[in-house]
């Protein structure tokens, strides 16, 4: 007996089988393409420390003033072209040129109960050179309000990151009264804030924000 097998037509269920794993496999490829690593999807990630120069002013029906404050060593994240932070000040560490003025600042701040000021920006994107408008929660007190953030002079080096933010606030917003001497002299409403911003590149963080 003589079997003749055509080679050049695989039985139907070959052709099956076939057809069936090239199937699972243009499923299974997209799927395999998206389950990449946590690290690689999220990009490169640095934690910096930094500082910033803070500048505060002014008015009031006398003259205006301006003060300023350094702030809590705080940390500054960089991720997949975004950038967040969470910094503090000291309430009763912000000056004036005068020590009365001072005196009641603080007591308006409620330094004494609530002496931590709390600005956060979250994951943002990257500012251009033209700069960019940031949201930042701003806790004074027991308030938290959300205030625009101008970013400007963006500098990103091998070593060290720098920037500067403005942004104005209200004190009647946070429920303070602004103080006045004899209810001759009173401070105005709008605060205008200026912040000079350093971060270095290859240190570890030595914060106490930093594991917040």
């Amino acid at each position: 007996m003589r079997v003749s097998l055509d080679r050049a037509k695989p039985c139907k269920a070959g052709e099956a089988i076939i057809a069936a794993w090239w199937v699972a496999l243009a499923i299974a490829t997209p799927a395999l393409a998206a389950e990449k690593p946590q690290s690689e999807a999220l990009g490169k990630i640095e934690v910096l420390p930094a500082r910033a120069d803070i500048r505060f002013a002014g008015t009031s029906t006398l003259h205006d003033f301006n003060g300023r404050v350094a702030s809590q060593p705080f940390v500054l994240t960089l991720a997949s072209n975004q950038w967040s932070a969470r910094a503090e000040v000291v309430a009763g560490e912000m000056t004036t040129a005068s020590k009365g003025r001072d005196k009641k600042m603080w007591e308006m701040l409620g330094a004494a109960v609530h002496p931590r000021i709390i600005a956060e920006v979250a994951p943002s994107p990257m500012p251009s050179a033209e700069g960019a408008e940031v949201a930042a929660k701003l806790r004074i007190r027991d308030q938290v309000r959300q205030v625009p953030v101008r970013i400007s002079n963006w500098v990103e080096t091998a070593s060290e990151l720098r920037f500067h933010a403005e942004w104005d606030m209200s004190l009647k917003e946070y429920g303070l009264k602004p103080p006045s001497v004899v209810g001759l002299v009173r401070v105005g409403d709008r605060v205008h804030l200026e912040a000079d911003v350093i971060a270095q590149k290859g240190q570890k963080p030595e914060t106490e924000t930093a594991g917040r």
